[in-house]
């Protein structure tokens, strides 16, 4: 050991030297948060480095040596593993890592073993000359410097508790925004474990990470270990906070297989402009906010889908005056590859937040914007202009032409549930499918998920019938399974019935659950009396059933 420090030192020495006569460049190690150890416990330096070695410090709350060690770039990812002694002294320790002028600096708190809080002046520490090396005066190369690169607290902060019960971590952005402009910051699992353990003491929880703002950043690379979002692991929710928006995280966002030998996840938020899009593009945009979201698995980029996964994002945004009288207007857009605008029809403004909110199960370019479409034929339908022209801006419903919606014909069953699917956003893995439903048809992937989570079992023989008129009824059962599967919609209490209406006794069996449910929770009315159950839906009459659920299941 002694032998290998002082070949570290001696390393650092000429690293140092040689440092001093080449520009410096701009700091590319992060080192993930450690957060409180008790004496005897196992803690472990973790990050990411473009060096190909860097030299690892622990430094006592005396500024004593307690641990020297020498990493490559592949054991600095995987991770270090240090065992604190059972007589550590209590206080607050420093970990540098890094060479030259690429230092990263973390600290973390050990308290007493029996717990309680800690008494850094109970124990001077050991004498720092029992161990060659441990005293940074003897030697002027051991030294990783003492101005960190950021502003790092010396007392890691616990979870603070949000009103909703859900806790909140504040991460320091470990180095300063490299050339990119990207500034990082990375968090253990085992400070993770550490921080649902204080907040809930649950495996099943929720927890911000709350990146702090830097100046001059572009973007927050936040770095994660892979058991944090790997199915199979601790059912968790982690939410990521940056000053460009909020990313919400399932604890399965990747299979055990696409993990498979993997140590980290970093996921990238960044604010870009407008200027490689059309012009077109860039003119529907205007000066509202652009962000890109990216992944990487060990430092690699990747791409990143997954249906049975949906990912929570919100940007804040101020819209004008004229946005905020129309708010339904306010949505996203999914800008491919190509730069072609794809609605994102979970796109929604929050006005008690200030919030632009959509749910995603891939990574891209996601901007904020304002539309507006409406059509011709609809104003002879005053009932349900608004929800037709609100719909049509977020890309749920579209006219039987570009002029026109036709209002008064009726719906099929397949366009039904495509928009009803639209609506909820619902995805599913693929399952069966209804003979009569081919992979090519237009509705095909929304009429599947509605057959795998259950909404719909079809007529019997495998047929769906996608063609058929939708009735009335048919619209209210679809609606009242989908809500009840997303968590929307109660049963119906006892003591509701049907009686009230005079076309009760036309309501098959099947229906009258799920209509009794929609009732008791306002969603529909009926009219002069009567549900007209067996009638067919018009179009119209879906855009307003489409439009009470969605703001019923929040844009989502």
């Amino acid at each position: 050991m002694l032998i290998k420090r002082l070949t570290s030192m001696l390393l650092l020495f000429v690293l140092l030297f040689t440092g001093s006569i080449v520009d410096a460049a701009e700091p590319s190690t992060s080192l993930a948060a450690i957060g409180q150890k008790k004496q005897g416990e196992s803690l472990t330096i973790q990050g990411i480095t473009s060096l190909q070695e860097v030299l690892v410090q622990i430094m006592r709350p005396n500024q004593t040596m307690l641990e020297m060690d020498q990493l490559t770039k592949a054991e600095l990812l995987a991770g270090m593993t240090v065992t604190l002694p059972t007589n550590a002294p209590l206080g607050g320790y420093t970990v540098k890592v890094g060479s030259g002028s690429d230092v990263s600096v973390a600290t973390f708190l050990v308290i007493a073993s029996g717990g309680g809080d800690p008494d850094p002046g109970t124990d001077p520490g050991t004498d720092p000359g029992t161990d060659p090396g441990t005293d940074p005066g003897t030697d002027p190369g051991t030294d990783l410097g003492s101005d960190p690169v950021t502003d790092t607290p010396t007392k890691p902060e616990l979870p603070a508790v949000k009103p909703d019960g859900i806790g909140e971590l504040k991460l320091q952005v470990v180095s300063r925004p490299d050339a990119a402009g990207v500034a990082k910051a990375a968090v253990t699992l085992e400070a993770l474990d550490q921080a649902f353990a204080n907040v809930q003491g649950a495996a099943s929880s929720k927890l911000t990470l709350n990146v702090q703002k830097v100046d001059g950043a572009l973007a927050y690379e936040t770095t994660l270990p892979a058991a944090a979002l790997t199915a199979g692991g601790r059912v968790r929710q982690l939410t990521l906070q940056t000053e460009f928006g909020t990313i919400t995280l399932p604890s399965n966002m990747f299979t055990t297989e696409e993990m498979a030998g993997k140590a980290n996840v970093s996921i990238t938020l960044r604010h870009i402009q407008a200027d490689s899009f059309s012009e077109q593009v860039k003119a529907a945009i205007g000066d509202r906010p652009i962000v890109d979201i990216h992944v990487k698995l060990d430092g690699k980029p990747v791409p990143w889908t997954n249906v049975q996964a949906p990912v929570n994002v919100s940007i804040p945004y101020q819209p004008t005056v004229t946005e905020r009288n129309h708010p339904d207007n306010i949505t996203v857009w999914y800008l491919d590859e190509s730069g072609k605008p794809v609605p994102v029809t979970s796109g929604k403004y929050d006005a008690s937040t200030g919030l632009v909110t959509f749910t995603t199960t891939h990574f891209s370019q996601y901007a904020v914007v304002y539309v507006t479409k409406t059509f011709g034929d609809i104003a002879k339908f005053p009932w349900a202009q608004k929800q037709i022209e609100a719909l049509a801006a977020k890309g749920i419903i579209a006219g039987t032409s570009e002029q026109d919606f036709s209002p008064a014909a009726s719906i099929k069953r397949a366009d039904f549930v495509l928009l009803l699917m639209r609506t909820v956003g619902m995805t599913a893995a693929a399952g069966e499918s209804f003979a009569d439903v081919n992979a090519s048809d237009y509705y095909h992937d929304a009429i599947q998920t509605a057959r795998t989570i259950g909404i719909t079992q079809g007529f019997g023989d495998n047929q769906f019938k996608p063609n058929q008129t939708i009735s009335r009824q048919e619209m209210m059962t679809f609606t009242a399974r989908a809500l009840t599967i997303a968590g929307k919609l109660k049963s119906a209490g006892s003591g509701m019935n049907l009686a009230a209406f005079k076309d009760a006794a036309d309501v098959a069996g099947y229906a009258s659950e799920s209509i009794k449910a929609l009732i008791q929770q306002g969603i529909i009315e009926g009219s002069d009396g009567l549900l007209l159950p067996l009638a067919n839906t018009s179009r119209a009459e879906a855009a307003v059933m489409l439009y009470r659920i969605y703001h019923l299941s929040g844009g989502r």
